[in-house]
């Protein structure tokens, strides 16, 4: 999922939250918060998927993560928004 700059934390804490809740995995341990910028269903080893968006237009790092429950930690990476 692609997130506001400055929110891993907020975001990754939010979606282990969702490991509590019954339909956690239904809603792919997404957060309905607004930190979430765009995200996609979970996937399983080897599956891959495209998504495509319109780049936000102020320019920044914005984080993405895993939102599996505690994958977030380590499963993460920016998108440089330039100029």
């Amino acid at each position: 999922m692609l997130i506001k700059p400055g929110t891993t934390n907020i975001v990754g804490n939010a979606a282990d939250e969702l490991a509590r809740d019954p339909k956690g995995a239904d809603k792919n341990y997404v957060p309905e918060i607004p930190e979430v910028l765009k995200s996609s269903a979970l996937l399983n080893p080897q599956q891959k998927v495209t998504i495509e968006f319109i780049a936000p237009e102020q320019p920044g790092s914005y984080p993405y993560l895993c939102t599996f429950p505690g994958h977030w930690r380590i499963m993460n990476g920016i998108l440089k928004v330039i100029k």
